[in-house]
C-alpha cells in the first residue's frame, strides 16, 4: 500500500486548517478538525467489518463524505450505491461486494428499499443511531487492506459490475491529478451536485477537501438550485452533465449568477459546437472544460479551456501518467492515432488512475489485457496531435442524462412481465438528454399492456432514469441469421 493515502492528507489538511470550513449541505457545516473527529469516530466503529466492505446509500450530505473518509483510516472499502437505486438494484450491490454494513441516511424511498434486504446485513441511519455509533466507538485499528473503494458501473450485461479502486487510485487518479490540472487551493469553493456515487462526484469530493478548500454537497441537481448555490455560496468550481447545460442555456439561466465560477466542466456525454459556444458566451471569464472519463479508468483524457470551442468534437488529450490507443473492435494492433475502439493504460492497473480489477461476480472477467490497456467500449479517433473524439459505442449501452444504462439491464426487468413475449431496448437520440431509452415490445398473447404500464414496472425495480421514456410495440423483432436481435433495423 502506497504511504500516502487520501486518510493521510485529510489528516494533514485538519491539522493545518482546524477552523476552515470543510462541507456544508441543507442541514449546516463542518470544519475541517469536526470531519477529521466525527470521520475517526466512525472509523472505531468500523472495526467489526474489516475484511468486508460497507455500503455508502445516502444523498449528497455530510454524513455521505464522513462515512467515505471513515472507510479510508479504517482501511475498510467503501461502496457507494445511487441513492435513486430500487432494492433489486441494492441487493445485488450488497450480495456482489458482500457488504457487511450500510450507512444510509434514512430517506422515506431508501428506508424501504433496505426493509427488503435480507442476510447479515447491518443498517446505520443518519440521525440518533449515527451520532450514538461515533460516541460509542473504540479506537481506529486500520487493517492495512490496499482496497479503498467499490464503484459499481453499467456494463453490458444485465447487472453492473464491481470495479476495485485501490488507495493508490484515490490518492492519484482521483484526487491529486485532477486537483492540480484545475489548480484547486484552498480559496476554492466547489460544488457537487453530481451524485458522490459516481467517480467524477468523488474526484470532486476529494478535490475539494483536500486541498484545502470549501465543498458544497448538493441533494437537488435541478438547474435551478444548482444556480441558487452557485450565487448564495459563491462557488468557484463544479461540473455538470451537457443536459443541464443546456437546461441553463435554454432558459437563459446561465450568466450573471454564476460569475463567481472560476472553473466549469461540461461533461459526461457528448457536446455540440452551438452549446460550448453559448456556455462560453455567458460565461467569458470561466475556464471551460471537458474530460473522457470512465469508472474504470477514471480521467484520462482533458480538453483545457483554450481549446473548448476551438476543438468542438474533442474530449482532449491524454492526461499525465496516461496513455490513449485504439484498434479494430474486433481485435488487432494498436495505434496512437486512428479510429477504433479507444484503449486506456496508466501503469499497472491500481497504481494510478485505472482501477485495480473487477470483483464480486465479475471478478473472473479480464480487467486489461497483458500489456495493462483496458478496453473503454467507446469508439473514436486520435489525431496527430493526440486530440480524442468519441464517435459512438461498441457495446450495447445508453448514455442519457450523464448516466450509464445498460439495455440488458432493462431488457431483462421487461422480460418479467406477463404481458411481454419479446422485448429489445436501445438508444435514441434526443435534445435535452443526448439519447433517451426506448423499449421495442412484442406483446404476449393475450394480454393487454400499455406503454405507461411497462414504465411503472420498470421503476419499480430499477432507478428512475433507466425507465423507457418511449415504448414501441412491434409485431416481431428482426433477427439474424444467428438469432441474436438486429437492433440496428430498429433504429435506422
Amino acid at each position: 500500500m502506497h504511504p500516502w493515502t487520501v486518510a493521510e492528507q485529510l489528516r494533514w489538511v485538519a491539522a493545518r486548517r482546524p477552523t476552515d470550513t470543510a462541507l456544508v449541505d441543507d442541514h449546516g457545516e463542518s470544519s475541517f478538525a469536526e470531519l477529521y473527529r466525527r470521520a475517526s469516530a466512525l472509523a472505531g466503529h468500523l472495526v467489526p467489518y474489516a475484511g468486508g466492505r460497507v455500503g455508502l446509500y445516502l444523498a449528497n450530505r455530510r454524513e455521505w463524505a464522513e462515512a467515505f473518509f471513515a472507510c479510508q483510516l479504517a482501511g475498510v472499502a467503501a461502496v457507494p450505491v445511487n441513492d435513486r437505486y430500487q432494492e433489486r438494484e441494492v441487493r445485488h450491490l450488497v450480495s456482489d461486494a458482500d457488504v457487511r454494513l450500510v450507512v444510509t441516511d434514512g430517506g422515506a424511498h431508501r428506508a424501504d428499499v433496505l426493509a427488503g434486504l435480507t442476510g447479515d446485513v447491518d443498517v446505520l441511519s443518519a440521525g440518533p443511531d449515527y451520532e450514538r455509533a461515533l460516541a460509542d466507538a473504540g479506537p481506529v485499528r486500520p487493517t492495512g487492506s490496499d482496497e479503498s473503494a467499490v464503484l459499481y458501473t453499467s456494463g453490458t450485461t444485465a447487472l453492473p459490475k464491481g470495479v476495485a479502486l485501490s488507495r493508490a487510485n484515490q490518492a492519484f487518479g482521483t484526487w491529486l491529478g485532477p486537483a492540480t490540472l484545475l489548480g484547486l487551493t484552498p480559496a476554492d469553493t466547489v460544488l457537487i451536485s453530481t451524485p458522490l456515487g459516481h467517480r467524477v462526484g468523488q474526484v470532486r469530493l476529494l478535490g475539494g477537501v483536500l486541498s484545502g478548500g470549501r465543498t458544497v454537497l448538493s441533494a437537488d441537481a435541478r438547474p435551478a438550485t444548482l444556480v441558487d448555490a452557485v450565487a448564495r455560496h459563491r462557488v468557484t468550481v463544479t461540473g455538470m452533465v451537457p443536459t443541464i447545460a443546456r437546461d441553463l442555456v435554454g432558459s437563459g439561466a446561465i450568466g450573471d449568477r454564476m460569475r463567481s465560477l472560476r472553473v466549469l466542466s461540461v461533461t459526461g456525454e457528448a457536446t455540440t459546437p452551438e452549446l460550448r459556444e453559448a456556455v462560453a458566451a455567458a460565461l467569458p471569464d470561466t475556464e471551460l472544460w471537458t474530460f473522457f472519463a470512465s469508472t474504470e479508468t477514471g480521467l484520462a483524457a482533458a480538453l483545457p479551456p483554450a481549446e473548448f470551442t476551438s476543438r468542438p468534437g474533442s474530449s482532449g488529450r491524454a492526461l499525465p501518467g496516461v496513455e490513449l490507443a485504439v484498434r479494430d473492435p474486433g481485435g488487432g494492433p494498436r495505434s496512437r492515432s486512428g479510429a477504433g475502439e479507444v484503449l486506456v493504460r496508466s501503469g499497472a492497473p491500481g497504481s494510478y488512475a485505472v482501477g485495480a480489477g473487477y470483483v464480486g461476480a465479475a471478478a473472473s472477467t479480464p480487467f486489461t489485457d497483458p500489456d495493462g490497456w483496458f478496453a473503454t467500449g467507446d469508439l473514436g479517433e486520435l489525431d496527430a496531435d493526440g486530440l480524442l473524439s468519441i464517435t459512438g459505442r461498441s457495446k450495447d449501452m445508453i448514455l442519457s442524462g450523464g448516466f450509464n444504462i445498460a439495455a440488458a439491464e432493462v431488457e431483462e426487468i421487461l422480460r418479467r412481465h406477463p404481458g411481454v413475449r419479446d422485448v429489445a431496448v436501445t438508444g435514441e437520440p434526443d435534445e435535452r438528454f443526448g439519447e433517451q431509452v426506448v423499449a421495442w415490445v412484442v406483446p404476449a398473447g393475450g394480454e393487454r399492456v400499455t406503454a405507461e404500464e411497462l414504465r411503472s414496472f420498470t421503476a419499480e425495480q430499477a432507478a428512475a432514469f433507466k425507465r423507457p421514456r418511449t415504448v414501441r410495440f412491434v409485431d416481431a423483432l428482426p433477427r439474424t441469421a444467428t438469432g441474436k436481435v438486429a437492433k440496428w433495423q430498429l433504429v435506422r
